[in-house]
C-alpha cells in the first residue's frame, strides 16, 4: 500500500521491485507444469498474460496519479463488475492503452518546456542506442537472477492454498479467484453482496463505501493510522488515504474490512493459513449472514491477495 509520504524515487523503486517478484511468481508458475500437459500449460500461460497486465495497469494507474488527490478518469478504474473475477471465469476482452505512463505521470518531469527542441544529432542517437541496449541488459540480468532465485524456492503459493482450501471446506466453502489488480478486496466483497445480500454491487462502490464510512467516523481510525517511520497521521494524511481508497488501486486491509462490516452492516469473516478465522463485526450484525474471504500473504507474489469464498453444493 503507498504512503501519503512517497516520493517519485520511491514509487520508481517499488515498482522494480514488484517486477522482480512477478518475474519469480511467473517461475514459480511455469514449475507446476506437469511434463506433457498441454492444457495446464494453457491454462498457466493464461494466467501469466492476466498477471502481467493486471501488474502493468496498477503501475501505469499509480504513475498517472502520482502527486494528485488520486481522482482517476474511469478509463483508469473501469466499473465493470464481471471485470472483477478471475480470468478463468470471464471472456470478456478489455482495451489496453498505449500511452506512455512515465511520460503522463508528472507534467515537466522530463522535458524542459522553456526550452527549444533540438535535433537529434548522430552521436546523440548512438548514445541513445547504447543506453537502450544497457538498459536491456540490465532488466535481462534482474529477471535472471530472480529465476535463479525461484528455483531454489518451495512453491509457498500451493501450499497457502492447499491449506486455505482445506479449511474452508469444513465450512462447506471454496475459493472463488478473484483477479489480482489491486482491488481484490473491494472485488471479493463485491460478490459476495451480489451472491448472497441480493445487490447490485461493484469494487468501485466498494471502494466508495469504505472511504465515506472512514471520513464520516475518522475518530474511530485515525488514532490507529501510522507512517512507516511510525509518526500518527495528520488530518491531511488522512484525507489523502481516504482519497486513495475511493480512486485508486491502492490494497485494502483490516482498516477498510472494519469500515464496509459497518457500512454494510454485515459481518464479515477472513480465513487464512494456519490462523484462526477473523471475526469482524461479529458482536454487532451476527445475526446476518457473513461475508466470507480467504486471505493469501503469497499467492501472487506482490502482496496481499482476497478471494471470494462461496458455498460449495458438492460439499455442503
Amino acid at each position: 500500500m503507498a504512503s501519503p509520504q512517497e516520493t517519485f524515487e520511491d514509487l520508481e523503486a517499488r515498482h522494480r521491485k514488484e517486477k522482480k517478484d512477478l518475474v519469480v511468481t511467473i517461475t514459480s508458475l511455469k514449475k507446476t507444469i506437469p511434463k506433457g500437459d498441454k492444457r495446464k500449460k494453457k491454462e498457466v500461460a493464461a494466467e501469466i498474460v492476466e498477471l502481467e497486465r493486471s501488474h502493468s495497469e496498477r503501475q501505469r494507474a499509480e504513475l498517472s496519479l502520482f502527486d494528485e488527490c488520486g481522482r482517476a478518469p474511469t478509463s483508469v478504474l473501469p466499473d465493470a463488475t464481471a471485470a472483477d473475477q478471475d480470468p478463468h471465469q470471464s471472456d470478456a476482452p478489455e482495451a489496453e492503452s498505449d500511452s506512455d505512463p512515465a511520460a503522463n505521470s508528472v507534467p515537466g518531469l522530463y522535458a524542459n518546456t522553456s526550452q527549444p527542441v533540438r535535433p537529434v544529432g548522430k552521436k546523440n542517437k548512438a548514445r541513445l542506442r547504447l543506453q537502450r541496449r544497457a538498459e536491456q541488459l540490465k532488466r535481462q540480468q534482474e529477471e535472471a537472477e530472480a529465476e535463479a532465485e525461484a528455483e531454489g524456492m518451495v512453491d509457498m503459493a500451493a501450499v497457502e492454498t492447499e491449506a486455505i482450501s482445506k479449511l474452508v471446506a469444513k465450512d462447506g466453502l471454496s475459493i472463488m479467484g478473484i483477479r489480482p489488480d489491486g482491488h481484490c478486496l473491494y472485488s471479493a466483497i463485491a460478490d459476495q453482496v451480489n451472491t448472497y445480500h441480493r445487490h447490485s454491487a461493484s469494487y468501485l462502490q466498494m471502494r466508495k463505501r469504505a472511504a465515506e464510512y472512514m471520513r464520516a467516523n475518522h475518530a474511530d481510525f485515525i488514532p490507529f493510522m501510522t507512517h512507516d517511520d511510525g509518526d500518527l497521521f495528520s488530518e491531511t494524511d488522512f484525507e489523502k488515504y481516504c482519497c486513495d481508497i475511493e480512486y485508486t488501486a491502492t490494497w485494502g486491509g483490516q482498516q477498510e474490512i472494519t469500515a464496509l462490516s459497518h457500512s454494510l452492516q454485515l459481518p464479515v469473516h477472513v480465513y487464512q493459513s494456519n490462523m484462526p478465522v477473523l471475526r469482524i463485526g461479529e458482536e454487532l450484525y451476527g445475526a446476518n449472514d457473513p461475508i466470507r474471504l480467504s486471505y493469501h500473504r503469497h499467492a501472487y507474489g506482490l502482496g496481499e491477495h482476497y478471494n471470494s469464498l462461496r458455498k460449495d453444493p458438492a460439499i455442503i
